[in-house]
């Protein structure tokens, strides 16, 4: 077993304490959004006990089989599959979708082909599954809900805009057009106004006074009306969600321990300052209304092994008793 230290994200969504306090470590004010285990070439934990300084990923290239173990080595390719992180969310994260492995791997060679070598959105040439589980209470918002429900939280609002979105619904068996239409012909002051007047006389744990909190962030982001047609997911402690390819997704509020496919691709669709892409976005996203995933839990005396579709990663939680844990690649994370 090896120590490695983490790389902290100071994105501004991030608390200043959770984090800091989760490492032992004082906050100095500054956000503390992710704390990052892994190999990613963008952040790669540090090997403090190394006589020679080396990033996580360096070692990995120049020892594979020593650090991965040799099956693993040869399966990922001399690439730790997988990224291990904290979230400590103070404001609503961007809603996002991750590319299947094939769009991934498509996307990245078009744009390394047409622009010289530097990616623009793909970041790399792998998919980006990933599971949250909840450490503090959780709010996430994950895959369509049932189409009906969101037009008739849309008529609630009483605006021409609100209405002819409702109408784009009844018509559909997916969420494309109406994604479409938030997306290129936006939402007017009307009905931005409503949404906050409505969703904030609407009761907590409901998909309209989330939509309203998002909006609250993110004054006239059309991703505010986006997030409305979302599953509202509140986790307790130890709860999970699993979000596959295509699926639209945000991670609200609060702290959670994130393990996902190690990769950076994402492309948004709103609460966020950053591009959006619609007609990639439009590619990509699994428009189909579906109940959020919840990963299985399998028990094992101690451990609680959680289980989903993704090969790159697996998740075991061990409180107060003795346990077996996968094999090698393996990163352990302990807390008090």
């Amino acid at each position: 077993m090896q120590r490695i230290t983490p790389v902290i994200r100071h994105y501004d969504w991030g608390t200043t304490d959770d984090i800091p306090r989760f490492l032992g470590a004082e906050p100095d004010g500054r956000p503390c959004a992710e704390a990052w285990w892994g190999a990613h070439t963008s952040a790669p934990s540090a090997l403090p006990d190394e006589a020679l300084p080396l990033a996580l990923d360096e070692r990995i290239a120049q020892q594979p089989e020593d650090m991965l173990g040799a099956e693993a080595a040869q399966r990922w390719g001399g690439r730790l599959p997988y990224l291990l992180k904290i979230l400590a969310i103070a404001k609503p994260l961007s809603i996002q979708v991750h590319p299947t492995l094939d769009q991934a791997r498509e996307g990245f060679a078009l744009e390394q082909r047409g622009t010289g070598g530097a990616p623009h959105t793909f970041l790399d040439p792998f998919h980006k599954p990933e599971m949250v589980v909840a450490i503090t209470p959780m709010r996430v918002l994950a895959g369509i809900r049932p189409l009906e429900w969101v037009a008739a939280d849309l008529r609630t609002l009483d605006t021409d805009r609100a209405w002819e979105l409702a109408a784009v619904l009844d018509e559909a068996e997916d969420a494309t057009e109406f994604l479409r239409s938030v997306l290129t012909e936006g939402i007017d002051d009307a009905t931005f106004a409503a949404l906050a007047t409505v969703g904030a006389a609407s009761a907590p744990g409901t998909s309209l006074r989330a939509a309203a909190d998002a909006l609250a962030f993110f004054p006239a982001d059309a991703g505010a009306v986006v997030a409305l047609a979302l599953n509202l997911v509140e986790l307790d402690p130890g709860e999970a969600v699993y979000t596959g390819a295509g699926i639209l997704h945000s991670y609200q509020s609060g702290v959670g321990l994130e393990i996902m496919a190690n990769s950076d691709n994402v492309v948004r669709a709103g609460l966020t300052p950053k591009h959006v892409d619609v007609p990639l976005l439009l590619t990509l996203a699994d428009a189909r209304p579906a109940p959020p995933s919840m990963p299985v839990a399998k028990l094992d005396g101690a451990a609680r092994h959680l289980v989903t579709a993704a090969e790159e990663f697996a998740l075991t939680l061990v409180k107060d008793g003795e346990a077996v844990v996968p094999a090698a690649p393996r990163i352990v994370l302990c807390h008090s």
